[in-house]
């Protein structure tokens, strides 16, 4: 009669560590390559949107407008004059897209009257910031959003 040996090993477990090394790898490369959003200087409060008309385009020339009508740049805490705008819009301002930040508060006519003055540089495209709406039933998360294009 023949014995069987049984072992009493297990079978040996896949190492976790190297998979663990690299998933904190990819959370550091990620933390660090990531773009976060830059807050403007200036504090506005946009307008809501429920239907956003695509994703912010973070490159461009973000001009705020202030309820009082004073321009600003992004990453400025004096307000603009018109000397001043214009050398920050550039040689070409038709070919430059302006996403504008403008405060809820504003008044239309205040607006257009700005709106104008954009045309009137040169500018052809300006894109106006909102927030999407919480409570609108959209995928997006609540973010800021390029809504429309307004200079025409």
């Amino acid at each position: 009669m023949m014995i069987m040996e049984t072992s009493s090993r297990r079978p040996p477990l896949e190492p976790v560590l190297p998979l663990i090394n690299v998933v904190f790898l990819l959370l550091i490369f990620f933390m660090l390559a990531g773009q976060l959003a830059k807050r403007p200087t200036v504090s506005v409060e946009t307008p809501v949107s429920q239907s956003a008309n695509g994703q912010e385009a973070r490159d461009k020339l973000m001009l705020i407008l202030k309820p009082d009508g004073q321009w600003f740049a992004e990453n400025a805490d004096e307000p603009l004059d018109h000397t001043a705008l214009v050398a920050l819009l550039g040689d070409n301002p038709e070919e430059s897209e302006v996403r504008l930040m403008a405060d809820a508060g504003i008044t239309m006519a205040a607006l257009r009257e700005r709106l104008e003055t954009l045309q009137e540089l040169g500018v052809e495209q300006v894109r106006l910031v909102t927030q999407s709406d919480p409570a609108a039933k959209s995928m997006e998360a609540p973010a800021l959003t390029a809504n429309s294009e307004a200079a025409q």
